[in-house]
């Protein structure tokens, strides 16, 4: 079997895809991460919500654009991200923590729905 040398350049330029990275149109936010890495996010966002999955999610149907607390999830999720990559760059999160860098959805919600304000 004889390869034809564009085919060969496409094998040898094209970087291999990334193993167990979720890549569905679903997930607008949390881009870039293995399915463990996704599943452990959000498994730390309900416990820093002290929230169910059903708080943001349509049960059975976690795709679902129905419920409105999901894209006020999403809103927070690109408030934090821009915070962790304007202030915190450089942070490395451990295992275990939170993949969204040093300030989380707990930072301000403390195992509340709503955030803790200020005194």
């Amino acid at each position: 079997m004889r390869i034809s040398a564009p085919l060969i350049a496409l094998i040898l330029i094209q970087p291999p895809a990334p193993p167990n990275v979720v890549d569905t149109p679903a997930v607008k936010v949390l881009t870039g991460l293995t399915v463990p890495e996704f599943e452990a996010e959000m498994q730390l966002m309900t416990q820093a919500l002290g929230a169910s999955c059903g708080t943001c999610h349509v049960p059975r149907n976690f795709t679902s654009e129905s419920n409105p607390r999901k894209a006020t999830a999403r809103r927070m999720l690109e408030i934090t991200k821009a915070i962790n990559q304007q202030f915190f760059s450089d942070y490395k999160p451990a295992d275990g923590e939170s993949r969204l860098g040093r300030i989380t959805c707990f930072t301000c919600h403390q195992g509340e729905l709503r955030p803790k304000s200020t005194p």
